[in-house]
């Protein structure tokens, strides 16, 4: 952000968001980028075959072990359901849709 304000010639007593500036820019935030990153991760793995250790692990369970006492770090399922939700994205839908490459691309854009 410091170099997009410095080719802007912002300067830090104009008092300009970071969200303005990137409205001002037009450039998507890290946030939205992370995501869509993540959704196409999630729609490669779901094209893999069963076989393949990125989706067993996707869906395997400890079988023995416990979790630390405290708030439950987030698992990778969890943070895939919800960039589906910011997506609008049904929990239903997302797996046949991902079976289907070029509209999963369309919709994760």
């Amino acid at each position: 952000m410091g170099h997009l304000r410095s080719i802007m010639r912002i300067i830090w007593m104009d008092k300009v968001t970071n969200k303005e500036l990137l409205d001002r820019t037009g450039l998507p935030s890290m946030e939205d980028l992370l995501i869509r990153k993540n959704l196409r991760w999630t729609g490669h793995l779901m094209r893999m075959l069963p076989d393949r250790l990125p989706k067993q692990i996707l869906y395997s369970q400890l079988s023995s072990g416990h979790r630390n006492r405290g708030r439950p770090l987030l698992r990778f399922k969890d943070t895939i359901k919800r960039n589906l939700k910011l997506r609008d994205i049904t929990t239903d839908s997302w797996t046949s849709l991902s079976q289907q490459r070029d509209k999963w691309r369309v919709i994760v854009k």
